[in-house]
């Protein structure tokens, strides 16, 4: 999805539906923040995730909630993610322990996003082509 049909989508649910928009978020972060995180985490995040945040920050956003570099926040996103599930990065979550997450590649993240049931450890591919996506579905039922 491009930025700026996001932004029109983003600006029409806050017209219609402004609660949407009050649930708590985090901080929004620097340039410098993010490039020192991905230094200091030897992981290079999607363009659209770092738009993202750079212009929402993290937390709430609608009916979903995507993850954070805001370290005091209960949305930091390494409160989210274990050792124990190689090669994802989880970005955000649906309430009942499943996750959604990028794919890590050379320690890159992949735009799409995937799918990660905790019962079955099972990774599964979405219509998520970017996280811009996902936050438009799930965020804003749209």
């Amino acid at each position: 999805m491009d930025l700026e049909a996001f932004r029109e989508i983003v600006n029409r649910a806050r017209t219609k539906k402004p609660w949407l928009f009050e649930l708590e978020h985090d901080s929004i972060p620097t340039v410098e923040d993010i490039i020192a995180f991905q230094k200091q985490h030897k992981i290079i995040f999607p363009e659209k995730f770092i738009w993202f945040i750079s212009n929402f920050g993290g937390g709430y956003f609608g009916y979903a909630n995507i993850y954070s570099l805001d370290r005091n926040s209960c949305f930091f996103i390494f409160n989210h993610n274990s050792s124990i599930v190689k090669d994802l990065l989880f970005v955000a979550d649906n309430g009942c322990g499943d996750y959604y997450a990028f794919r890590i590649e050379n320690n890159r993240c992949s735009e799409e996003i995937v799918f990660y049931d905790h019962e079955t450890n099972v990774v599964q591919n979405t219509a998520f082509s970017d996280v811009l996506e996902y936050l438009v579905k799930i965020g804003l039922n749209q």
